[in-house]
């Protein structure tokens, strides 16, 4: 297991993310509705709704102050890198990558191994793909993720599970809200959200748009979302809610470089070579359009029983014109999951069962053809390919004497796979090829044991095991083809921590140290052209500590401790990550790279923070996160730079009148002008591994609520 250290321990005083102790606000003019103490804050994500401090896991809470205050920008990628063990990158303006605890050597582009919920609904698809650039941070109210194999009651698996929700909507009341931003390299953005809470119903409707030039030569985006979310109490037991998301997302993909391309001129788009053209040539990017209809049915049957139904359809029309090929592909996905949940809360020992299952479907057709200067030439594959997924969990939690409460978790993975591929003129009069990949069923328990000392102090231990079979774009890569030797991921993972309050609840800290041994990983290899295909790594062992604390200089309203006549809240905050992810029997042609750091994480992550407000409207927000050199490739013989990264928002929010509100800020990002990669292209061919990203920028934006 990781050791502690003296000089650690006594680093972790500094301060602690408000994000992690906080819950959903209501809208009102005070973002202080989002600061809770310890002992209120509830995590849904063990469908009991305990307090965080009662529950024996990692747990990474984003508020809304987190996502759409904290950051000028509106973009998922720098509320998540606050979070210690998750690492959100941005290869292009759109171009999301993700890592909970993990590397993401499994996911040149896109977010896989990552499990995705809007309360239950899932947005996951049975291809193991999560759509994240198709939401807009501005429709979100907040964000939790349950770090590595502790989700049993999401399948499992083995890089974590991030569950969203929508806006809170006022109780009796509309509100609507207009929001604009403008800022470096043409960013420009607009929104509307209208919110109406009845007596028996709250809805949600809102719209938002984003474009930019970007930084780098071909990296503009254009991004228009539109979200419906709704709630309706039909009767005392029965509760049913709905959610609509469509995204039309368009971004330019620059490509990656070289070091010396790099170090020459950063803001450059892949150049041409003797054999293939640059990125601009062939105007290289993604068309995506993203719909999304899920409805979900909440019945009661008593206090003690009750039970959540639901079901989605999805829809992708998804287009990539790349260097080599232009790929089009289209999506529609199905799904269910019903959760019971009943609860014995008398008895000796009061126990609470949540049973359940999920399917999901998804049938997409894929076809590539060659690339014309951004236009579709001759094809060259036409494919399609079904993916199921099944999960069947079960979860028990007991409250046990001396203030102990014992969480045993089960869950059944299936995963299946049929690919067919149909003749075409580039590869003669060939029969259809009828492919399938089943993969054997999994059982994968979970048992955690937490103590609480009091209110404000608990400690927790936990064994996890995860499964994480390949994904769509794994077991039919863009090298083309279908993958029937990728094997799934599985490991283990033991885990304890500590989290609690103290000196009033002034002081706030969050630590957990992990050991994951992972066997078949999954990692990606690149072709002479650039396309990507999976193979499995044999064995890893991925170490971790995570760690937060917070401490008020000045308590916000309703803490314990002295107030002030002028600032209503004063707060430092440290988050730190550090881990030891290394290679175990891996065997790369003759190379033995056993013992090599995994690619794409830093051993030293820190991010650091302050938080102001004052009662006449005023607020700023700096943050700055340190990221140490890691390995950009599996051999070690590449290092990324050391991140240094400071940012700022200053702002001033003001009711005027009884109904009025009006919130104007400015933003500052890369404040110290560093020249640095966001997100990295690692084992890429060509050792073109740098993606550049901006430097020093800046925004404006203004928000205009009225709510009556």
């Amino acid at each position: 297991m990781v050791q502690f250290s003296v000089r650690f321990t006594l680093f972790l005083v500094l301060g602690y993310h408000v994000g992690s102790l906080a819950q959903p606000p209501a809208p009102t003019a005070s973002s202080l509705d989002d600061t809770l103490q310890l002992n209120e804050v509830v995590v849904r994500g063990y469908a009991s709704n305990r307090r965080l401090l009662e529950t024996g896991a990692s747990i990474g809470l984003l508020t809304r102050r987190d996502l759409n205050q904290r950051y000028g920008t509106p973009t998922l990628i720098p509320a998540l890198n606050t979070l210690p063990g998750v690492r959100a990158d941005e290869r292009s303006p759109g171009s999301y990558r993700l890592a909970i605890r993990g590397s993401a050597i499994r996911s040149p582009f896109g977010v896989r191994n990552v499990k995705a919920y809007w309360n239950e609904l899932p947005l996951t698809d049975a291809g193991g793909n999560t759509p994240l650039n198709a939401l807009d941070v501005r429709s979100l109210g907040r964000i939790e993720v349950i770090k590595g194999p502790a989700g049993s009651l999401y399948g499992a698996g083995t890089g974590g599970t991030l569950l969203f929700s929508g806006l809170a909507v006022p109780a009796g009341k509309t509100n609507v809200e207009l929001s604009a931003l403008g800022g470096s390299y043409g960013l420009y953005g607009n929104g509307i959200a209208v919110q109406t809470g009845q007596q028996n119903s709250a809805i949600t409707l809102s719209y938002n748009h984003l474009q930019s030039d970007g930084y780098r030569n071909h990296s503009a985006l254009v991004r228009d979302n539109l979200t419906l979310a709704g709630s309706f109490n039909v009767s005392d037991k029965r509760t049913i809610s709905v959610l609509g998301l469509y995204s039309d997302l368009h971004y330019q993909t620059p490509g990656g470089l070289t070091e010396a391309q790099y170090r020459a001129d950063p803001r450059a788009s892949r150049p041409a070579t003797r054999t293939l053209p640059g990125s601009a040539d062939q105007r290289a990017g993604i068309y995506q359009k993203y719909g999304y209809l899920g409805v979900s049915h909440e019945y009661r049957w008593s206090d003690r029983i009750q039970n959540t139904t639901v079901l989605y359809g999805s829809t992708t029309d998804f287009a990539n014109p790349f260097i080599t090929n232009y790929q089009k592909s289209a999506d529609q996905g199905l799904g269910g999951r019903t959760v019971t949940q009943f609860r014995l809360p008398s008895g000796p020992l009061p126990t609470t069962f949540t049973v359940g299952a999920e399917l999901l479907r998804t049938f997409t057709v894929i076809r590539n053809f060659g690339n014309r200067a951004g236009t579709p030439d001759t094809i060259q594959t036409d494919e399609e390919l079904v993916a199921r997924q099944t999960s069947l969990f079960a979860q028990a939690e007991t409250e046990l004497p001396a203030r102990f409460r014992l969480t045993m978790g089960l869950s059944r993975n299936d995963v299946r796979y049929g690919f067919t591929r149909f003749p075409t003129r580039a590869a003669g009069a060939l029969p259809a090829e009828l492919l399938t990949r089943n993969f054997t069923p999994v059982w994968l328990p979970r048992v955690a044991l937490l103590r609480t000392f009091g209110q404000t102090l608990s400690a927790f231990a936990s064994i996890s095991t995860g499964y994480s079979a390949p994904t769509r774009d794994e077991v039919r890569p863009s090298a083309g083809g279908f993958n029937t030797t990728l094997n799934p991921e599985r490991g283990t993972s033991y885990e304890v921590g500590i989290r609690g309050s103290a000196l009033q609840s002034r002081l706030r800290f969050d630590v957990a140290a992990y050991q994951f041994g992972l066997r078949e990983t999954i990692v990606r290899r690149s072709n002479a052209a650039g396309a990507e295909f999976f193979v499995n790594a044999g064995r890893t062992d991925q170490r971790g500590l995570e760690a937060q604390a917070s401490y008020d200089l000045v308590a916000p309203t309703g803490f314990s401790g002295a107030s002030n006549a002028v600032v209503s809240l004063l707060r430092i905050w440290q988050n730190a990550t550090l881990t030891d992810y290394r290679f175990r029997s891996y065997q790369q042609g003759t190379a033995d790279l056993s013992n090599n750091r995994i690619p794409g994480v830093a051993p030293v992550t820190l991010v650091s923070g302050l938080d102001l407000e004052l009662k006449a409207g005023v607020y700023a927000h700096l943050t700055y996160q340190f990221l140490n050199p890691f390995p950009l490739n599996d051999a070690n013989t590449a290092l990324s730079d050391p991140t240094r990264l400071l940012q700022a928002t200053l702002g001033f929010r003001k009711p005027v009148g009884r109904h009025w509100t009006l919130d104007g800020y400015v933003s500052g990002d890369n404040l110290l002008n560093q020249t640095y990669s966001l997100g990295y292209d690692l084992n890429a061919v060509g050792n073109r591994f740098y993606n550049g990203s901006p430097t020093r920028n800046a925004l404006a934006g203004i928000r205009v609520s009225w709510l009556w």
